[in-house]
């Protein structure tokens, strides 16, 4: 199936991920404005107003982000399971409903799906590295016309590909089931970077349709938000400004960013669905990798799963 399709076929999937962002959006409101009731109560000085702040500010809200990004990503775990079969086997089988299946494979890949988003946090910490290098390179040779633009294309090429992995991982692993999720996890990387012109041609695909994505809607929407604060001046134009981000960013997380995914996971699954990976890159990437490593041995220590081809 199609890309097209399968995002049309989708919608619903989209929905439920754009209104969980909202609910989250709207519980950060709610605990920052308990947060600041309690501290405009207490009303501490000195090294206690540090201790509060840092215990309300900084703790509560880590445990609200770890909280908010686990749950997204089960439900982002559920949506690549449908999407998978869709990409495959152009649907889910006729027994379930898109939900009940997603659903039920994320309840039979339960421990695959939550070392994917250990997995995940991980790579988000190496996407930023190799950001801050390319940023290092365009720091040094700043004094061309235009490098901080190219800098800033290359930053959002790398993030495109390295962003979307554990979907492609995971979307992987469902297709095995049967197989010891460790061992399609590193199939299914060796596989990622064994096809890497595959993918990087998706990402450069997926780049211009993301930069037309931001101009078009800065446009429309900073339009209809200065449309209706008109008269305002200056600090109608800021609020316009502000409002225009923020919606286009709930916009891209809940919408955007699952049109992407299908994108990147279709490209990837074209290539690596039923190819064999290159034991010779399997090498390559353990001596390049420690985590990688680290997965081909839990490979060896975990027994498979045993679950059969379709989720009860």
């Amino acid at each position: 199936m199609k890309p097209s399709a399968i995002v049309r076929k989708t919608i619903p999937f989209m929905l439920i991920r754009l209104a969980a962002y909202v609910i989250f959006f709207i519980g950060m409101c709610i605990y920052a404005f308990i947060v600041l009731k309690i501290l405009g109560a207490i009303e501490p000085e000195g090294f206690m107003a540090i201790i509060l702040v840092a215990l309300f500010g900084g703790g509560g809200w880590y445990i609200y982000r770890l909280l908010r990004e686990y749950i997204a990503y089960m439900i982002k775990a559920a949506h690549v399971a449908v999407v998978a079969d869709m990409a495959v086997h152009g649907g889910v089988p006729e027994d379930f409903s898109m939900y009940q299946y997603g659903v039920s494979k994320v309840k039979k890949f339960f421990v695959a799906s939550n070392a994917l988003f250990v997995l995940d946090r991980l790579m988000a910490g190496a996407v930023r590295q190799i950001q801050r290098a390319i940023g290092g390179i365009g720091s040094l040779l700043s004094f061309i016309p235009g490098v901080k633009g190219i800098v800033n294309i290359l930053n959002k090429f790398v993030d495109i590909i390295l962003n979307y992995v554990d979907e492609c991982i995971m979307a992987y692993i469902f297709l095995h089931e049967g197989q010891n999720v460790w061992k399609s996890a590193c199939d299914g990387v060796v596989l990622y970077v064994q096809n890497w012109k595959t993918v990087l041609k998706t990402g450069a695909k997926i780049l211009v349709f993301l930069v037309l994505f931001y101009i078009v809607s800065f446009f429309v929407f900073n339009g209809i938000f200065l449309g209706i604060v008109a008269g305002a001046g200056a600090a109608g134009r800021i609020i316009a400004y502000i409002l225009t981000i923020l919606f286009i960013t709930v916009i891209k997380w809940g919408v955007i960013d699952p049109i992407i995914m299908i994108n990147m996971m279709c490209g990837y699954l074209k290539v690596a669905h039923g190819a064999e990976p290159s034991y010779d890159l399997y090498g390559k990437l353990e001596g390049m990798s420690k985590k990688f490593k680290e997965m081909v041995g839990k490979s060896k220590e975990i027994p498979t799963t045993g679950t059969g081809a379709n989720p009860a």
